[in-house]
Parts: C-alpha cells; sequence; structure tokens
C-alpha cells in the first residue's frame, strides 16, 4: 500500500466528539472539502445520526423501533451503531481512505468497538475532535436549528445522555494512548475549524 500521494497528505482518521448543536457537522464538512483539495483519497464519513435516520426513514420494522428510541432522544441499544459502523468500514474501505466519523463511541461497548476495529484496520493512531459547548448554548442552538427531533425535552435528554455515558468514554480512550483535542466550539464556525486543521497539523 502507497503510503503518500504526490501532494503528501497521509491517510488521516478524525473521530468528532460534542453535544448536540457544537457543530459537528459543519466541522465534518468543512475538514473533508480540506482534504478533498490536498489529496486524492476517498474519504469514508460515517455519520451515526444520519445513519440512523436514514434507517428510520427506510419504513422497516428496525427503522420502526429506532424512531421510537431516537425519537423521544434515547440512546440506541449499542449493537445498532456498531453494526453500522462495522458494515460501512467492512463494504467501503480499501486501507487507503480518510476516515472521518462522527456520533460514535457513544458508550463503552461501541467505545472498544471503534478502538478495536481502528487497531485492526492499522489506524490506531486516529485523532478525536472534541468540541465543547455548555449546555445553555446546545439548547440554544437546536432549538435555532428546528429539527423535527429537536423538541426541547428530546434535546435535554440526549445532553444528558451526553454527559453521563458519552463524555467519560473520552478518557477511556485517552487511557488506551488515543490523542484527544479539545476545541472551544462556542466559537465563530471558521476559529473553530481553524482550531482543528492545527490540531490535526492541517493548517
Amino acid at each position: 500500500m502507497t503510503d503518500n500521494f504526490s501532494n503528501g497528505v497521509n491517510p488521516i482518521t478524525v473521530l468528532f466528539f460534542g453535544p448536540q448543536g457544537a457543530g459537528k457537522g459543519t466541522q465534518v464538512k468543512l475538514l473533508a472539502d480540506v482534504l478533498k483539495t490536498r489529496s486524492e483519497r476517498g474519504i469514508i464519513h460515517i455519520d451515526m445520526g444520519q445513519l440512523l435516520r436514514n434507517m428510520i426513514a427506510s419504513g422497516s420494522y428496525t427503522g420502526t423501533l429506532t424512531n421510537e428510541i431516537v425519537g423521544v432522544g434515547k440512546r440506541m441499544p449499542d449493537f445498532m451503531p456498531i453494526y453500522l459502523t462495522t458494515d460501512a468500514l467492512v463494504k467501503q474501505f480499501t486501507g487507503e481512505e480518510h476516515i472521518i466519523a462522527d456520533g460514535l463511541a457513544r458508550g463503552p461497548d461501541q467505545t472498544r468497538g471503534w478502538d478495536d476495529a481502528m487497531v485492526f484496520y492499522g489506524r490506531s493512531d486516529f485523532h478525536i475532535i472534541s468540541l465543547e459547548l455548555s449546555e445553555e448554548e446546545s439548547i440554544k442552538r437546536l432549538v435555532i436549528r428546528g429539527r423535527s427531533d429537536d423538541t426541547e425535552d428530546a434535546i435535554k435528554q440526549r445532553l444528558s445522555w451526553h454527559k453521563a455515558e458519552v463524555e467519560p468514554q473520552l478518557e477511556f480512550l485517552k487511557s488506551r494512548g488515543r490523542t484527544v483535542h479539545h476545541i472551544d466550539g462556542a466559537l465563530d464556525i471558521q476559529t473553530v475549524h481553524a482550531a482543528i486543521l492545527s490540531a490535526l497539523k492541517l493548517a
């Protein structure tokens, strides 16, 4: 496998963390745009929220059950994100692509599954971007966004389990030697983007 293309951009793997409303989707897109302009490599984007919404939209029995959980802001059972992540990697990853993941590692089993997969695929040097945002600012941003699953009760439920179950996963990943970059998500979009590029040594 070739380690470098002529433009010198090595494959990079980035796992995004942050509460609802922290701007993960926007920052993922901006990072992907930078990688596309600087590298000939493809990009595998694993967006768990979108994958779950796609499942709901399918109208299947599994989609109906998923909607009953996601619709009230609860966390999916770990088997589902593990399955969807594994399915995407097995079917798409050739070893050459950049990987950007958002909405994963939301519980201990998910986190171990992701980390074990990265070790298996030779990407244990992945970066973690943790966008920090206060609960008040998260609620404010989500209410403005106005997505159908962004009722105030659902927002508060998601923020509650994010603090109780998701944030501890950062410590677990640190204990495994993974690199975590803490970035202030309350800043303007371009400032956050610049901080991410700097953390990833892409500035």
